[in-house]
């Protein structure tokens, strides 16, 4: 791919077509034309991200006015809007195209967090936080079908998780922003810090205008077959088994925190060291472990690797009650390790999964049924995991890993039988 000349106007065009496959090492990677300005616009987003992520909690509870509980139940109900709006808004990227969508997505996004600023109560902030959750995950399906769009085949997964990368490092400087508002603790501060966020939205906007744009394919703007990706059988076994390796983002977002505070002789300060060695080890192997998962076979097994070593981190977690601080902090750093790359397979594996499945002309839809199946995973994980190990210590986090082991086991015949039901339409030219 060549880079536009400075102070040249349009989007980055693509390289003309070569002999040989595109290199994937970090260096080519980086230099990749359009994916450097995906990786500018994920970095700026979740920079956003982690700046609200640090305060929101406060945010709803001491400026806006609501309980905690108050707080779980309208983010719960967000979740549900966020399951809801991947399809819809997949469609829609598939029959105006996945960069219009996306921009539009963010900037309406970037409009309604500002309202955060003027809500004083449980019954205003309900609604917003749907409505922003309702565009969030949109706009994340449509990004991954833009990512399909705008990279070639061989390109699609290194691409992935050479994004992820910014991913966690947009969240992570977000979050050390974020410390100024709570250390100065103040209203205002908090109310700042949203609408730095808002502004995170719009300049991921404004960048992603500069990716290629695709013409919609015939066939998605018809009026027939849109949804089809609802009635794709295998397809949709491949999400659900997908959504429930996704349970394991509640094990470090919620599990980790309370079973080492209050289940373990851990020191306190280890919950801090589990989110560092997560971030670290994500940032260091994700390209790595991605090369070679664009087949279908070597993408299932490495989701079968990744709910192993899943199921032996829950084993490694539920050890980690009763021994002395050293042994306890050993196993729960080690139980972390494999959670950690397991998730790094996961990704890898079920990225290559929903692009190589998936219609090439409907990667709006596809990527929004596989997307809801994620954000069903991301909702549910805090709650099993409280109702599994957190309530019932070794046997329920023998049952968590029992569930982990089982869908990894299931991922093979599954993808065997999805590959073996292509239908004759994935494979057409448009």
């Amino acid at each position: 791919m060549t880079t536009p000349s400075p102070g040249s106007p349009g989007p980055p065009s693509p390289a003309p077509p070569s002999a040989g496959p595109p290199s994937t090492s970090m260096a080519s990677l980086a230099r990749n034309p359009v994916l450097r300005v995906l990786f500018a616009a994920m970095l700026v987003n979740t920079l956003g991200n982690g700046l609200f992520m640090t305060i929101s909690a406060l945010l709803f509870t001491r400026v806006v006015g609501m309980s905690p509980s108050q707080v779980g139940f309208a983010l719960a109900l967000g979740g549900v809007f966020g399951i809801a709006s991947g399809v819809p808004m997949g469609r829609v990227a598939d029959r105006l195209g996945a960069r219009p969508t996306v921009v539009a997505l963010l900037g309406a996004e970037g409009v309604l967090v500002l309202g955060y600023t003027q809500v004083h109560s449980f019954w205003a902030a309900v609604p917003l936080i749907c409505g922003v959750t309702f565009l969030d995950r949109g706009a994340t399906a449509v990004r991954n079908a833009l990512v399909g769009q705008a990279l070639p085949a061989e390109l699609r997964m290194p691409g992935r998780a050479f994004l992820r990368m910014a991913t966690n490092g947009g969240v992570g400087i977000g979050a050390a922003l974020a410390s100024v508002a709570l250390v100065v603790d103040t209203p205002a501060a908090y109310r700042t810090i949203v609408v730095l966020n808002a502004v995170t939205f719009l300049g991921a906007a404004l960048l992603l205008t500069r990716v290629p744009a695709e013409r919609p394919a015939r066939d998605a703007t018809s009026g027939g077959g849109g949804f089809r990706a609802l009635t794709d059988v295998p397809y949709l076994v491949i999400t659900v088994l997908s959504g429930v390796l996704v349970l394991q983002q509640g094990i470090l977002e919620v599990g980790v925190p309370l079973w080492v505070t209050r289940e373990t002789h851990a020191p306190r300060l280890l919950v801090s060291a589990c989110l560092v060695l997560n971030t670290a080890l994500v940032i260091a192997l994700q390209v790595r472990m991605s090369r070679g998962a664009e087949d279908p076979r070597v993408a299932a097994r490495a989701c079968l690797r990744a709910g192993t070593l899943m199921a032996v981190g829950c084993l490694l977690f539920g050890l980690s009650k009763g021994p002395d601080p050293w042994t306890a902090s050993l196993l729960i750093l080690g139980a972390l390790a494999l959670q950690t790359v397991g998730e790094v397979l996961y990704a890898a594996g079920s990225w290559a999964l929903s692009y190589e499945l998936a219609d090439e002309h409907a990667h709006g839809v596809y990527q929004g049924v596989f997307n809801s199946g994620f954000a069903a995973g991301a909702l549910l994980g805090p709650l099993v995991v409280t109702q599994t190990a957190l309530r019932h210590g070794m046997d329920g986090w023998l049952v968590f890993g029992g569930i982990f082991l089982v869908t990894a086991v299931a991922f093979v015949p599954a993808t065997r039988w999805a590959a073996a039901n292509r239908p004759a339409w994935r494979e057409a030219p448009a």
